[in-house]
């Protein structure tokens, strides 16, 4: 028997080598298209959190300006008694 015989070849450590390098570049990948993907919807959520917010003052403001001014708030009032037969509303 040689002294070789029970330790790997160069090729076989080699070939090992290569292969904890493949399966940590695919950790370290994957791990890095985690952080990215987190990031992506922080920024996604933020711009649409902005448009929200942006949209709503806009409507505020819309509001504000689009609502009709009364005249007489006093004709709009409705007055409604109780009878025994129910309530009856007069204006």
């Amino acid at each position: 028997m040689t002294e070789t015989m029970g330790q790997p070849d160069i090729g076989a450590r080699f070939h090992l080598a290569l292969q904890k390098l493949g399966g940590f570049l695919g950790k370290a990948g994957f791990g890095l298209f985690l952080i990215a993907a987190a990031i992506a919807a922080l920024v996604a959520t933020t711009f649409i959190g902005l448009m929200l917010a942006i949209a709503a003052a806009f409507l505020t403001f819309a509001h504000g300006i689009s609502r009709p001014r009364r005249k007489d708030a006093a004709s709009d009032t409705l007055e409604a008694r109780q009878t025994a037969d129910g309530w009856i509303i007069e204006s």
